[in-house]
């Protein structure tokens, strides 16, 4: 396969559609900083992204030799056009798009940077160590949230409420996780990946996912009613009958439940809590 081909398939090798989850929260952070302008809107957006394909880039580098044995990702193009050099290569070019933007962005953000990149580059070999990779990567995933806030204002936030919807989206993305590696539990279990369907089966692990997405919806609403902001208030309750709907549908029998489960409802929650939210900082001012 030619150069441009694989340039071609880069999306689908860094999932670029699974940025609808994690753009909002982030766009959220920045927004709550009160410093919108285009140029930081543009900056973040370009950290954000390069910062998740560097971590998807990764995750296929370091599980290049398990994703070639499993059979629900063989057929994958980003599994089989790639060689471990070639994701390396990926890697490095999209972590330095990362650093280069962060350090358009401001001081700060450009010292945090690389401490990013060191969580980016461990977090895969989580999975060989211990099944609370999910609480990991929901907490690596939900520091867009502070992404945002400190690209946009240069400083760490010290207001409660911002850190009650980190938390927030950390129980959402591990609750998510946890539904994505259901449909891969016999292989996980065969090649010694440890994960909750794993270590307690798939019943108990859905009902750990189903609690840690109500968390995030209630923790989601005490964001809201913190700030006063009565639109996020609303915008959770709907989030908790969304999460009750997903998991009443989800069945591990299913690949089509899960992939639908994992993509729609997650999508439909972050851009829900972003409506919310720029509606509520309408009102204010």
């Amino acid at each position: 396969m030619g150069l441009l081909e694989k340039i071609a398939n880069i999306p689908e090798l860094i999932k670029l559609e699974n940025t609808l989850f994690v753009l909002p929260f982030t766009y959220i952070g920045m927004l709550l900083a009160n410093s919108f302008n285009i140029k930081v809107f543009l900056l973040i957006t370009l950290a954000l992204v390069c910062a998740r394909a560097a971590a998807f880039s990764m995750n296929r580098y370091t599980g290049k030799e398990l994703d070639e044995k499993n059979p629900k990702k063989d057929s994958w193009k980003s599994v089989r056009i790639y060689s471990r050099k070639e994701l390396l290569i990926v890697f490095i070019v999209f972590a330095a798009i990362f650093e280069a933007a962060a350090f358009e962005l401001n001081l700060l953000s450009a010292e945090l940077a690389p401490f990013v990149l060191i969580i980016v580059v461990l977090e895969p070999y989580a999975k060989r160590y211990t099944a609370h990779r999910h609480m990991l990567m929901g907490f690596v995933i939900g520091l867009g949230v502070l992404g945002g806030y400190v690209g946009a204002s240069g400083t760490i936030p010290t207001t409660v409420p911002l850190y009650a919807l980190l938390t927030g989206y950390m129980c959402f993305s591990a609750g998510s996780d946890i539904i994505y590696t259901m449909s891969h539990v016999d292989f996980d279990k065969k090649n010694g990946l440890k994960t909750y369907p794993v270590k307690y089966g798939i019943n108990l692990s859905k009902q750990i996912s189903k609690y840690l997405h109500y968390w995030a919806a209630a923790l989601f609403i005490e964001f809201g009613a913190v700030l006063n902001f009565q639109a996020v208030v609303a915008a959770g309750i709907v989030s908790l009958f969304i999460f009750f709907f997903e998991h009443r549908n989800l069945s591990e029998k299913s690949e089509r439940s899960i992939a639908t489960t994992f993509f729609y409802y997650n999508a439909a929650v972050s851009l829900l809590m972003l409506c919310s939210v720029i509606i509520s900082l309408q009102l204010i001012h």
